[in-house]
Order: C-alpha cells, then structure tokens, then sequence
C-alpha cells in the first residue's frame, strides 16, 4: 500500500507545474550565474575555438563518450566472435620433425575472474616407427618441445587475429584527452 501512495506522489509531483520550479528570486539568481564547463558540455556542445584556454577542446562532452561506450561494446562483440573463432581452430605444435603433433585448444579468457587466455593440449598424435625408435627421456623432451610449439603457434595466431581490435581501440582511446589519435 505504501508504494501505491509513493508512485501516486511521485506522478502528482511530476505532472504539477509549479513541483519543478523554483521561486522566482531563485530563478532570477539562476539566470544571471554564468554556466559551468559541465553545463555548456553535457551533451558536447563544447567550445570549438582552440585559442580559448578553457575551450575543453580535449574533453569529451556526455554525447561523445556515449559514442566511445557504444564502440567499446562493438569491440567487445568482436572479441566475443574473434575468440569463439579462435577456440574453434586446429592449432598444432610439432617436433622431431613433424613426427609428433600436439594440437592446442586456445581457451577464451573467463572475465573478470581470469582474464587471461589459456591453451591446452587436446590430441597427441606420435607416429609408432619413432614411437618404437625413441628413448623414453628423448620422447619426453620432444613431447615438451611440441607442447611449447603449439602453444608459440596459437599465441601468433591469437596476435594476428586480435591486430583488428587493436586498431578500434586506438580509436577509441584517441577520443579521450590526453591520448594521441590513431595514425592514419
């Protein structure tokens, strides 16, 4: 019952003319008090003129950082996509000469509990003639050699397909004051 009374308050207030306005020597006072950088930015009416020291050429207003959130959500779609791609590649590492391959699974980092990416080894394949051939301490170490191979091969992989979103972000952090725009 008490919220029924307080939304029908809020909405009598909120419909009344006179729940908004301010006495009229408060409204005078208001008139005459010159506006705040915040107020003239708010929504990026910011001063264009570069030879005003105060203009906040290099402050984003509430319009321009509306922007720069909607394209980090762009990137962060990307990321999403580019790592469901990645998670989804074959990936492999080989050693004595290519007579043992690791394939390596990238796993997407888990944010914001783990934010970094992992890799794993998903499928051992050793040809049997050099199976057969090997010392135990040499298999072992050519295991380890394909394991770090496989990992070397998906990190490239990973630079190379995140080279794009490097890019966006340079744009997006170009937008905010005191970071260089991105090359052109």
């Amino acid at each position: 019952m008490t919220k029924l009374i307080t939304i029908a308050t809020l909405l009598i207030a909120a419909t009344s003319t006179s729940g908004f306005t301010l006495p009229q020597r408060q409204q005078r006072s208001l008139q005459t008090s010159p506006l705040s950088s915040t107020q003239l930015n708010l929504f990026g009416s910011k001063n264009k003129d570069p030879s005003n020291p105060s203009g906040g050429a290099n402050q984003p207003g509430m319009m321009d950082q509306l922007a720069m959130f909607k394209k980090a959500q762009e990137i962060a779609q990307k990321k999403a996509a580019l790592d469901k791609e990645l998670s989804n590649e074959k990936i492999v590492g080989t050693a004595a000469d290519g007579k043992i391959q690791i394939t390596v699974k990238y796993i997407p980092p888990q944010l914001p509990a783990n934010p970094t990416p992992g890799y794993e080894a998903a499928k051992v394949d050793i040809d049997e003639e050099y199976l057969e051939s090997v010392s135990a301490e040499d298999l072992s170490k050519a295991l380890v050699e394909a394991i770090r191979d496989g990992e070397n091969c998906a990190m490239e992989k990973v630079a190379e397909k995140y080279k794009s979103l490097e890019e966006d972000m340079k744009g997006i952090l170009g937008g905010m004051g005191g970071m260089a725009p991105p090359q052109q």
